[in-house]
């Protein structure tokens, strides 16, 4: 997903200091605004997120199908 292409919305965002010096040392380190830093965090983070939200789906649905009952009794 290209950032450039959405419309952007300012967001009043509170931080406690050390929290933002801390996100603005690494920013730095990293040649990057820490708004783009904070952007790409919360980015990585949602996609982290949504990953594992359909991991444990596939794997609710796996332990839930017929075939893995039947599967399973058959092997036991």
């Amino acid at each position: 997903m290209a950032f450039g292409d959405q419309r952007l919305e300012d967001v009043v965002l509170h931080l406690p200091a050390s929290l933002r010096d801390r996100a603005e040392a690494m920013a730095n380190r990293e040649c990057l605004s820490l708004n783009l830093f904070v952007l790409m965090a919360i980015a990585e983070k949602l996609q982290r997120l949504q990953l594992q939200h359909c991991l444990d789906t596939s794997e609710r649905d796996e332990a839930s199908s017929p075939e893995d009952s039947f599967r399973s009794s058959v092997v036991h």
